[in-house]
């Protein structure tokens, strides 16, 4: 993730230290024997924020073993009685969801939410990231043929706005047609879009939360680390970014819960951040 949360995702060796040593503290708390949870992912290949294939591949084998593995609307809407529920979302909309994140996940019988910028989005000739708009760098846009590909495997594909913007910024009536609009366009192309919407850098507020109920959203998903509880905002999905450097151990880590700590730490920083 980027903005104000980059210090607990891209980070130096010293703050991934940092990380595990207070997650092995974290860890001595009485753990619940229920946990449902989202995973957050960007890019799998070798871009220099994208997390290795074969990282990527480990961590969902562990997981296909130590949890269920259900779409992103099922573990929303679930009252299953299943101990451990994972999903598995991307934002932005890279080529490598196709290229090597579909492959992956169809071997391992998975599927995953994509949720897409679909301004970014072409029909022939592909797009490249910009780093300047919150982009991660040295990447390349799905086509919207590899798209429909994606909702053929049984991928959700949802809306993470027309452009990447920070929409807790911008003036209402931009923020209401990056949600309306980008619903559209994926409502256009593939004759539905999933009803959960993605904020950008995670960032929602009281006002934009309303704003996403009005646009016909039954639930948006952030960036905030933990898990569901049966008192969690539909519209403030927690999730848990994976970020490149993570090793399996953090990984197995961050789906028990022994990083969840970060969350309270998002939480006290985002309290300094003035009101939409």
């Amino acid at each position: 993730m980027n903005g104000r949360f980059s210090w607990l995702d891209v980070s130096a060796t010293s703050k991934f230290a940092a990380k595990r040593a207070l997650g092995t503290l974290y860890a001595l708390r009485p753990r619940s024997p229920h946990r449902k949870i989202v995973l957050l992912y960007h890019s799998i290949g070798h871009s220099p924020l994208a997390l290795e294939e074969a990282a990527f591949r480990r961590q969902i084998e562990w997981l296909s073993s130590a949890m269920k593995i259900v779409p992103l609307t099922r573990l929303l809407g679930s009252s299953e009685a299943a101990p451990f529920q994972a999903a598995i979302t991307f934002d932005d909309g890279y080529a490598s969801l196709y290229a090597a994140a579909l492959p992956i996940l169809r071997e391992l019988g998975a599927t995953a939410a994509a949720f897409l910028n679909t301004g970014w989005i072409a029909n022939e000739s592909r797009r490249q990231s910009d780093a300047a708009a919150g982009h991660h760098p040295g990447e390349e846009f799905l086509l919207w043929r590899e798209v429909e590909e994606l909702a053929a495997a049984g991928w959700e594909v949802g809306s993470h706005g027309v452009d990447h913007l920070d929409l807790t910024v911008q003036p209402f009536d931009i923020a209401r047609f990056q949600l309306r609009a980008s619903r559209a366009r994926i409502d256009q192309m593939l004759g539905a879009c999933s009803p959960v919407f993605s904020y950008t850098w995670g960032r929602h507020t009281e006002r934009l939360r309303q704003l996403v109920a009005e646009a016909s959203y039954t639930h948006a998903v952030g960036g905030v680390y933990g898990a569901l509880t049966d008192k969690t905002d539909p519209l403030a999905i927690p999730r848990l970014h994976i970020a490149k450097g993570y090793n399996l151990n953090d990984f197995k880590a961050v789906v028990r819960g022994d990083w969840d700590y970060l969350g309270w730490m998002q939480r006290i920083m985002s309290r300094n951040q003035a009101p939409w």
